[in-house]
């Protein structure tokens, strides 16, 4: 019995079909990027830990709202707990956060060797890594933006006279925004730098963890011995939380011990260290060879 042949047309074609713009991609990596650090479409136990950190974030500000809710003559939230306050005490939640999500940006594509395949396709390096930054800023304002704007609009709607809390807290709006994305900034800048720097993520994880749990001890030891607040500036956790002190209204953040460094001083370690995160991240991912 003599087998039947099949020919079939396969050979490649140019793409005819409608394109999309390039940004489209970098869109699409930081959604999908963002997904998977939340643990979005993946098991059941991968998102317990992003979600827990996010609603404990979120629960000092809903305490402070609810309180004129509950206790007749209570003092308003801002004044209960302005927002320069809230952003320090959500400080310790922020660093988890930071530490245990945002490296794995980075690391997974590094450790399973794909990002030569993403490569291959019409994406660049810098798309790629416009779609990273994207999605560490939109994981980072879960946990720095959103409360300070649950504040925010809480004070207004349990105000006895919302309209005009609208009036006065409004104008605020900006300013709120701004804090909020420069702790972000901040912080996705530190979690990309130490994905970007291993393929592991318990390496990532722990020299993130090791650098914002030292620096604190170690700047506030040297400013006692040398009674110099300024190198409290050193103080890797509560850089974001010193530079927005102005930009926020109310009572600002007060440092403990002797004195705070000066402003100046605080953006200029702000833009120093976010200027040597970007550095670290062109030269990691400027070969994607060597990537």
């Amino acid at each position: 019995m003599t087998a039947e042949a099949h020919l079939y047309d396969i050979r490649y074609s140019r793409y005819d079909g409608a394109r999309e713009a390039r940004w489209r991609s970098v869109l699409a990596m930081a959604r999908s990027s963002t997904g998977r650090a939340l643990g979005l479409r993946r098991t059941a136990g991968s998102k317990v830990w992003p979600f827990l950190l996010i609603a404990a974030a979120h629960l000092p500000a809903i305490a402070t709202v609810g309180v004129p809710l509950l206790f007749d003559g209570a003092p308003e939230p801002l004044e209960l707990m302005p927002y320069s306050q809230l952003l320090a005490v959500l400080t310790p939640i922020v660093v988890a956060f930071a530490a245990t999500t945002l490296p794995s940006l980075l690391t997974r594509e590094r450790r399973d060797r794909v990002l030569s395949l993403y490569f291959s396709t019409a994406m660049s390096p810098w798309e790629y890594l416009a779609g990273k930054v994207l999605a560490a800023l939109a994981l980072m304002s879960l946990v720095t933006l959103s409360p300070l704007l649950v504040l925010l609009i809480g004070s207004i709607l349990t105000s006895e006279a919302p309209l005009d809390a609208l009036r006065d807290d409004g104008r605020h709006v900006l300013a709120v925004i701004l804090a909020g994305l420069v702790c972000a900034l901040w912080f996705a800048a530190l979690g990309l730098t130490a994905g970007a720097m291993t393929s592991k993520r318990l390496f990532a994880i722990g020299g993130l963890l090791a650098v914002l749990l030292v620096t604190p001890v170690l700047s506030g030891l040297v400013s006692s011995l040398t009674d110099q607040p300024s190198v409290r500036a050193a103080d890797l956790s509560q850089v974001p939380l010193r530079a927005t002190t102005d930009l926020l209204p109310g009572r600002g953040y007060d440092d403990e011990g002797s004195g705070k460094p000066a402003q100046a001083l605080v953006w200029s370690v702000w833009g120093a260290v976010l200027l040597a995160a970007t550095t670290v991240l062109v030269l990691r991912y400027r070969d994607p060879d060597a990537s």
